[in-house]
């Protein structure tokens, strides 16, 4: 096999990332935007040892399961992987995903949306000029090009709106030293913030006042100094430029203060849909201490203070602690208190009887340290919130060596046409 060598094959699975497999000539072949049962025509794009990649020519025989997807560049995009295929069978597809990670466990069927398109509360749009033009839009799937787009399919209409007000509006001269285009809008408050995130701020007084007077939800436009030369999108230093450096917005009945540097889910439905799950599996009563690691701005430990003693929050970022103090009085809940630290150093310190642990880290989950100081504390139940099943089925495994057992798992989608998939897992302390 060679580079740029053209073949006829059939797909018959899709990887984690949702690309097809094919097996030519011994070697196993990976092919983006396909579908198990498909008869395709590929072209090898790279030849290693053992795999290779190629792509798309053409569909001879199409899946059952596919569709037309909604965006035109969606497989150029590297936002979405799944858009041509049916959402019954994107919701099939993860609950595989997970099953086969955890052969040994009960993971539930993935809980849906009704409509999967438009669901988004937060874009993050790269910005580049040449040719002496500004270009914005999306990172080509492994790549630092961007693909220039008009809308996106799973982005909020509102931030669609504001994106295609900037694309008319920023300038060369205005986009001068900008990395990125940050807008979040949150449709249960009306709300949305911007913000201008690049290596020095330009003259942007009149391009404020413009659209402030333009879109009357905008609450917020922040410039956010980055001059890091790495991947990372915020840098540490910001300056408000209209309203504060946070909008309000809401989850189940409680008010949030939302900071642009803190954590929030980017589905709202799902994201009542997933904390209603993590509750359930709390099973909280009144007498109740509960900790709740990397709390974010206290989302979830504000569900749980309206059933139990006591909530003890834990977040590494300063401005989202901040968040979750003010949330907490802003909703006239008093029974909670939050610790600017990293949760397995405060894992580690804790001395209190805990009840129960909620814990919702980032996608490298948690560290082993951790584990053992959590099982260290006791707690009688331990909820796990994921946003990555393979480093969920690893500590799974950990805290089975800890003594707890795990009784279910339960994925939510709240990221559809993507490969990504929430999950909750149920952990109890074993006798």
């Amino acid at each position: 096999m060679k580079k740029n060598e053209v073949y006829t094959t059939q797909i018959i699975d899709l990887t984690n990332m949702a690309y097809g497999v094919a097996r030519i000539d011994g070697l196993v072949v990976f092919v983006p935007n396909v579908l198990p049962q498909e008869e395709v025509k590929i072209g090898i794009t790279k030849v290693c040892k053992k795999y290779a990649y190629a792509r798309l020519i053409k569909i001879i025989k199409p899946s059952p399961d596919r569709i037309e997807p909604v965006c035109p560049v969606a497989d150029k995009c590297g936002g979405c992987q799944l858009q041509h295929m049916r959402y019954a069978a994107q919701l099939a597809y993860k609950q595989r995903l997970v099953q086969d990670l955890m052969p040994n466990q009960e993971v539930r069927y993935p809980l849906g949306m009704e409509d999967p398109y438009a669901y988004r509360n937060k874009a993050q749009f790269p910005i580049h000029i040449k040719n002496n033009q500004v270009f914005m839009g999306f990172y080509r799937v492994h790549s630092n090009d961007i693909v220039p787009i008009q809308q996106c399919a799973i982005q909020d209409p509102v931030i669609n709106e504001l994106y295609a007000w900037f694309q008319e509006h920023l300038t060369v001269s205005l986009a001068q030293g900008l990395r990125h285009l940050y807008i979040r809008y949150i449709q249960s408050t009306n709300q949305s913030q911007i913000v201008l995130i690049g290596q020095h701020k330009n003259d942007w007084e009149q391009l404020v006042k413009d659209c402030v007077s333009t879109f009357d939800h905008v609450a917020s436009i922040v410039f956010n100094q980055n001059n890091r030369k790495d991947n990372v999108i915020l840098g540490e230093k910001y300056e408000v430029l209209y309203g504060k450096p946070y909008i309000l917005a809401t989850c189940f009945e409680n008010k949030v203060h939302l900071h642009f540097k803190s954590f929030f889910q980017v589905n709202s439905v799902q994201m009542e849909v997933l904390y209603k799950q993590a509750l359930q599996a709390a099973n909280l009563d009144s007498s109740m201490t509960v900790i709740d690691l990397y709390a974010g701005t206290g989302t979830i430990g504000m569900m749980a203070a309206r059933y139990v003693k006591q909530v003890i929050g834990v977040e590494i970022v300063p401005e989202a602690v901040e968040n979750a103090k003010e949330n907490y009085a802003l909703n006239d809940l008093y029974n909670g208190s939050y610790y600017c630290m990293d949760a397995s150093v405060f894992a580690h310190e804790m001395k209190e009887k805990v009840d129960v642990v909620f814990v919702d880290p980032p996608r490298k989950g948690m560290s082993e340290q951790g584990i053992d100081d959590i099982a260290r504390l006791n707690p009688q139940r331990v909820v796990y919130v994921s946003c990555n099943p393979k480093t969920l089925a690893r500590d799974i495994k950990i805290f089975e060596q800890e003594g707890y057992h795990c009784e279910y798992v339960q994925p939510v989608d709240l990221f559809c046409q993507t490969n990504g998939i929430e999950c909750v897992a149920k952990l109890e302390k074993m006798d």
